[in-house]
């Protein structure tokens, strides 16, 4: 993912965690201000260690995609909210660079007497002062004042938050009355949070992790946009592409279905065939994709990710662009994603076989819906395409069988009252 460029990562999370709900936009990004504008007052930590701490607050919600989860985390005295801090846990650890302080996430809503499982006290430090700067946010979120929530604060010391993290968020004279108007203009902070460098390995960590915090929703949608981003790369290379073309198809193709982060879970795992109005719903998640890319991402790549439900014949969406307007590397993509749709396994339906895969494409084609030499490739090379997509998806079902597994112990240990599967 060379083509996305470092600062520009940071705004694809920005955005994508927007969009797990309105009544949460810009609140990862504001806890990661104060966090920062806590620790500078008290901590002498260089410019990537601050950049890591920054982003981890961010992420500190990245695994509430649970409408009830998050109806509770934006009512002020939170109650029962652990499953998304040991989502977000899990998802960090597995899949991000931050993997050696992802138990910062799975604690940062535990009061005193709970954070005895955290034996890192750097880690300790951090999970209360997010937890911290989480509710301050809230609170303001809620018309609460400074005043207020220092009130608060003192009432809870050594219940909620040890008496040190209460001193030293005081100490730091961060002012929840003005956060909404300082965070843009701080330029310190968004030098520090925007333009430290990211190596390549953690551009292509992190759009991962965000990608897959949205597949992980099922087992049926865990390799989906693997198996997507795999036959992309392997028509592109068919086609004799070069590397350049190549990682701009696999990195629109990875990013196509970004926008699902803003539509219910009821309608994405739904088991039954949607009604108009869910479809509806459904089909905003390009939308959504489109929003959140622009600008953060090249134009082409953008079009790739956001043109892939388009069809030849007009009959697409959501621009209905007939055959003129969709270009050769999105025809690429969007066969992609029809063929990872038909071979896969979803809430619905189970996976097609070989036969009915190649029917289906085949028909496609003939009604216009999608190109027609494009589809001979992939039907030629169906095995070969086929072996490579169960070959990349492998990792990645280990891996959700590894979280789900994890998932399961954490709750056993820390929620055996609340044991479930995951």
């Amino acid at each position: 993912m060379k083509l996305v460029k470092n600062e520009k990562v940071i705004d694809i999370m920005e955005k994508t965690l927007c969009h797990i709900d309105a009544r949460l936009v810009d609140h990862g990004k504001r806890v990661a201000y104060l966090l920062y504008k806590v620790l500078k007052s008290q901590h002498d930590y260089d410019s990537k260690k601050m950049q890591n701490i920054c982003i981890l607050a961010m992420l500190h919600d990245v695994g509430a995609y649970k409408t009830e989860e998050i109806d509770k985390m934006v009512v002020f005295e939170t109650v029962d909210v652990w499953e998304h801090s040991i989502y977000g846990y899990l998802f960090l650890k597995y899949f991000s660079p931050l993997r050696e302080m992802a138990p910062v996430i799975l604690f940062h809503h535990a009061e005193c007497d709970e954070l005895k499982g955290l034996d890192n006290q750097e880690h300790q430090l951090l999970a209360q002062l997010i937890s911290l700067c989480d509710r301050a946010d809230v609170f303001a979120l809620h018309g609460g004042n400074a005043k207020g929530f220092k009130n608060y604060i003192n009432q809870n010391r050594n219940i909620k938050y040890y008496d040190y993290i209460v001193d030293m968020f005081l100490a730091s004279g961060v002012n929840i009355d003005s956060v909404f108007e300082d965070i843009d203009a701080d330029e310190a902070f968004n030098r520090v949070f925007r333009n430290t460098p990211l190596s390549k390995e953690e551009v292509i960590g992190y759009i991962k992790m965000i990608i897959y915090s949205i597949d992980f929703r099922s087992s049926q949608t865990v390799i989906h946009t693997v198996a997507t981003t795999c036959i992309a790369g392997i028509m592109a290379d068919l086609l004799g592409m070069d590397e350049n073309d190549i990682e701009k198809i696999k990195t629109g193709a990875i990013l196509h279905d970004i926008g699902k982060i803003g539509i219910p879970v009821y309608i994405l795992e739904s088991t039954d065939r949607l009604s108009d109005a869910e479809m509806e719903i459904m089909r905003r998640h390009v939308e959504i994709t489109e929003k959140i890319l622009k600008g953060s991402v090249d134009a082409d790549i953008e079009q790739i990710a956001v043109n892939h439900h388009e069809r030849l014949n007009g009959t697409g969406y959501p621009k209905h662009f007939g055959v003129s307007d969709i270009a050769f590397f999105d025809r690429i993509v969007a066969i992609a994603d029809i063929f990872s749709a038909l071979c896969g396994s979803r809430s619905y339906k189970t996976a097609y076989p070989k036969e009915k895969i190649i029917r289906i494409l085949s028909d496609m084609s003939s009604q216009n819906l999608i190109d027609p030499e494009l589809t001979a490739l992939s039907i030629e090379h169906y095995d070969e395409i086929i072996e490579a997509v169960q070959r990349e998806s492998l990792p990645v079902i280990q891996a959700y069988n590894d979280m789900k597994e994890e998932y399961r112990q954490i709750k056993a240990k820390y929620f055996p009252e609340n044991l479930k599967t995951g």
